[in-house]
C-alpha cells in the first residue's frame, strides 16, 4: 500500500494544518498580486529588453498565422461533415464511400492541427528561454557587485559563518552561468526527545527525497524551471538570524529557504524567499504531529511504522512548499509558465495542494490575460512605429496660425490666424489639394479658435475682438457677451450648445437654436485657455491658473478640480473611445485622466511646453506639439513613438476623421499637411 493509501483518514487531519499553511502561503506571496491589474514587476522589466520585445512580436505573428490555419482546418471539417450529411439522406452507397474518404481527410487534418499545436508549444518554450536568459544576465550583474562586497567582508575577516566563502563563490559562479532558483533546505532542528534513529532518518529523508523530487520535476538540466537544491552542504540546522545572514550573502541570487523546528509534539515550518522584489518571510502555525501519531497507534499501526508515517508527512510537506516556491518564482518571470504543481498528484495528496493549485490557476489565468493584452499592444506599437508620415503640402497662411479644425467629411478644414489688414483671419482649405477655397470676413482681430459641429453644418470662431461668430448655416450670428479674448470654442456632441472660454476668466454656454446665452460658469482665477464638452451636460476647462475644472450644466457649477499641473493648461482633448481625456500644459507634460473618476492615468514628458494635443480617431495615438517638435505617443503603452523636429512654435494640430492625415499650424505662418504611408 502506498504512503497516501496507508495514511488514509490521517490525510484529512493533516489537511487542516495544510489548509491553514496554504492560506498563509497564498496570502503572503500572492496577496498584493491579486489586487493589481498588471503583470509582475520583474516580468515588466524583462519585457523592456529589446530582444524580448522582438521575440514576442515574432511569436505573436507566428501565433496569429497558426490560428488562421486552425480556423481553415475547422472550416474544412465542417464542409466535409455537411457533404456527408447530404449524401446520407440520398445515397447510402455514396455516403459510405464519402465516409471512408472523410476518415482519411480527418486523419490528415488532425495531424495538421497537432503539428500547429506542437509549433505553438515550441514557440512558447523558445520565448521562455529568452526570458530566462535576460534574467540570467540581470542576476549576473547583481552577483558581480555582490562578489566585490563579499570580498571586502572576507578581507576584513567579518565573514558570517553559515556558508563557507568557497561555497558562496560556487553559488555565485553557477548563478552567473545559468538562470535558476536556489533552494536551501538545511536539516531540521529536532528535539533530543526523539530516538536518534528518527532524527537521523528524517534528516536523510528530507535531503534525499527532496533532492530526487526537485531533480525529477525542476531539474537543473530542465531549461524552463531549473532549481538547484542545496541541502547536503548544511551539516546542522539554521535559525532565523542565520537565515538573514544567508540573505545578506546571497541577496543577488534568487533563493528560497525552507527550515523547520521539531519539538516533542509539534513541527514548525518556516519559509523565506528573496530575489524578485521584497523579501517574503513566513512562519506557519505548528502542526501537532503527536496527535496524528497517537491516532495511528490507536488504529493498530505499529509505533515504528507510525513514526515513519510522521516522517513521510514532513517530507511531503517539504515537497509541497518547495514546489509552490519554484512555481511562484517562475510564474513571476515567465508569463507562459505552466506550474508543475498542477500535475503532482502522485507526489502530494490533492486535498493538500488543492487550495494552492486553485490560486495558482487564478493567478496564471490573470497573468495570461494581461500578457495577451500587453502583447497585442506591443505589436500595435511596433506597427505604429513603422508608419511613415510624409509631408504632402506646405501652405503659406499669411500670418501666425492659431487654430485648425477639420470638417467631419474630411474634405476641407478651417484655419484661424492672426489678423492682417489686407487678409481675413478665417479661411477654408481643400484638405486633398491644400488650396484655399474661401475666407470669411467679420472678425477685427486674431481668430484664436475654430470648431465644427458634429455634422459640419456650422462653423464657430472665437477671436481676440471678444466675439464669437457662427458661419455656414448660421452665418451672421455673433455672440458678444464676453469681456476678454475668446481663447476656445467647442460644440456639444449633439450640436445644441456651444461653449466658449475667455480671458475674462469665464466660460459661457450658448443655445444654438435661439442664439441665446444659457449660463456663465465662473470659478477659474485666471483666463480660461481651453474648454471641451465631455458629453451634452458635462464640460472640462483648462486655465492659466494651472487647474482643470469639470463642470455640470445641471447645477451650472464646477463639480471637480484637478490641480496636478504646475503651469497653465493650454489644451484639452477627449479620447474617441470616451474612456479618458488628455491635458497639455506649459509645464512640459501631457497628462491622461480617467473620464469617470478623473484620476491620473499617466503623465508623458514632452520636455518643453505643450501648446496643443490631439488623439487619433482610432484612439491608438496621441500627438503633442509645442516648441520645435511634434511628438507621437502610443496610447496603449504610453511610449514615445517618434518626433518630428523643426524651428518654431506649433499652436494647433488636428487629425482627419480617417486618421490618415495630420495638419499643424504655428508661428512660422505655415500650415503643413502630412499623410501616413504604411
Amino acid at each position: 500500500m502506498g504512503f497516501f493509501g496507508f495514511l488514509g483518514g490521517m490525510a484529512s487531519a493533516v489537511g487542516g494544518f495544510v489548509a491553514d499553511a496554504a492560506g498563509r502561503l497564498v496570502s503572503g506571496f500572492f496577496g498584493k498580486e491579486k489586487k493589481k491589474d498588471s503583470l509582475p514587476v520583474v516580468v515588466q522589466q524583462i519585457r523592456d529588453d529589446d530582444r524580448v520585445r522582438q521575440a514576442e512580436i515574432d511569436y505573436f505573428h507566428r501565433k496569429e498565422a497558426r490560428e488562421l490555419e486552425i480556423v481553415k482546418i475547422q472550416e474544412l471539417r465542417l464542409k466535409t461533415d455537411l457533404e456527408l450529411a447530404k449524401f446520407n439522406a440520398k445515397n447510402e452507397e455514396k455516403a459510405l464511400q464519402l465516409r471512408e474518404k472523410e476518415v482519411e481527410i480527418a486523419k490528415g487534418l488532425k495531424e495538421q492541427e497537432l503539428q500547429l499545436l506542437r509549433q505553438e508549444l515550441e514557440d512558447r518554450q523558445k520565448l521562455s528561454a529568452v526570458y530566462l536568459e535576460i534574467i540570467r544576465e540581470h542576476n549576473a550583474e547583481e552577483i558581480e557587485l555582490k562578489r566585490e562586497e563579499i570580498q571586502a567582508l572576507f578581507d576584513q575577516q567579518k565573514w558570517p559563518g553559515v556558508l563557507s566563502r568557497d561555497e558562496a563563490e560556487r553559488i555565485f559562479v553557477d548563478g552567473q552561468q545559468k538562470a535558476r532558483l536556489l533552494m536551501l533546505v538545511p536539516p531540521p532542528d529536532i528535539s533530543d526527545d526523539f530516538p536518534l534513529s528518527f532524527r537521523d532518518s528524517l534528516k536523510k529523508e528530507i535531503r534525499n527525497q527532496l533532492k530526487l523530487f526537485l531533480e525529477k520535476y525542476y531539474s537543473l538540466d530542465e531549461s524552463l524551471s531549473p532549481v538547484e537544491f542545496y541541502g547536503k552542504y548544511f551539516d546542522r540546522s539554521v535559525f532565523d538570524a542565520e537565515v538573514k545572514q544567508l540573505e545578506t550573502i546571497l541577496s543577488a541570487v534568487p533563493t528560497a529557504v525552507i527550515y523547520t523546528d521539531i519539538t516533542d509534539h509539534e513541527v514548525y515550518f518556516n519559509v523565506r524567499f528573496w530575489g524578485l522584489q521584497d523579501t517574503i518571510s513566513l512562519s506557519f502555525e505548528p502542526w501537532n504531529w503527536e496527535e496524528t501519531y497517537e491516532s495511528l497507534v490507536a488504529n493498530g499501526t505499529e509505533e515504528a511504522k507510525s513514526l515513519r508515517v510522521i516522517r513521510q508527512i514532513i517530507v511531503t510537506l517539504h515537497k509541497l512548499y518547495a514546489s509552490f516556491l519554484a512555481d511562484f518564482y517562475y510564474l513571476n518571470i515567465d508569463p507562459n509558465y505552466e506550474p508543475k504543481l498542477f500535475n503532482l498528484a502522485e507526489e502530494i495528496p490533492e486535498e493538500w495542494s488543492a487550495f494552492i493549485i486553485n490560486n495558482l490557476r487564478e493567478i496564471k489565468t490573470k497573468y495570461s490575460k494581461l500578457y495577451g493584452e500587453e502583447l497585442q499592444l506591443l505589436v500595435e506599437l511596433d506597427e505604429l512605429k513603422k508608419l511613415d508620415w510624409t509631408l504632402k503640402h506646405t501652405i503659406t497662411a499669411g500670418s501666425i496660425v492659431r487654430s485648425i479644425a477639420i470638417h467631419p467629411d474630411g474634405k476641407t478644414f478651417a484655419s484661424g490666424s492672426d489678423f492682417l489688414p489686407n487678409d481675413n483671419p478665417l479661411k477654408i482649405w481643400n484638405l486633398e489639394t491644400g488650396e484655399n477655397i474661401t475666407s470669411f470676413s467679420g472678425h477685427s482681430k486674431d481668430v484664436k479658435s475654430v470648431t465644427f459641429n458634429y455634422d459640419g453644418t456650422i462653423l464657430a470662431s472665437g477671436s481676440s475682438d471678444q466675439t464669437i461668430k457662427l458661419w455656414y448655416s448660421k452665418t451672421g450670428v455673433t455672440f458678444t457677451e464676453h469681456s476678454g479674448y475668446i481663447y476656445s470654442v467647442n460644440f456639444s456632441p449633439n450640436g445644441e450648445l456651444l461653449a466658449s472660454s475667455s480671458g475674462d476668466n469665464t466660460i459661457k454656454i450658448w443655445n444654438i437654436a435661439n442664439n441665446e446665452l444659457v449660463c456663465t460658469l465662473t470659478g477659474h482665477e485666471a483666463w480660461v485657455n481651453t474648454v471641451l464638452f465631455l458629453d451634452n451636460n458635462t464640460l472640462i476647462s483648462g486655465s492659466y491658473d494651472n487647474t482643470i475644472k469639470v463642470w455640470s450644466l445641471h447645477n451650472q457649477s464646477a463639480i471637480h478640480t484637478i490641480s496636478e499641473h504646475t503651469k497653465s493648461i493650454t489644451s484639452l482633448t477627449i479620447c474617441p473611445q470616451k474612456n479618458m481625456f488628455a491635458s497639455g500644459s506649459s509645464d512640459g507634460t501631457v497628462k491622461l485622466w480617467d473620464l469617470n473618476s478623473y484620476q491620473l492615468i499617466a503623465s508623458l514628458n514632452n520636455e518643453n511646453a505643450v501648446n496643443t494635443i490631439a488623439f487619433s480617431p482610432d484612439g491608438k495615438l496621441l500627438v503633442s506639439a509645442g516648441i520645435n517638435s511634434i511628438k507621437f505617443w502610443h496610447l496603449g503603452t504610453k511610449k514615445l513613438i517618434k518626433t518630428l523636429t523643426f524651428t518654431g512654435a506649433i499652436f494647433s494640430i488636428a487629425f482627419s476623421p480617417d486618421g490618415k492625415t495630420l495638419i499643424r499650424g504655428g508661428d512660422d505662418k505655415i500650415i503643413k499637411i502630412w499623410q501616413v504611408n504604411k
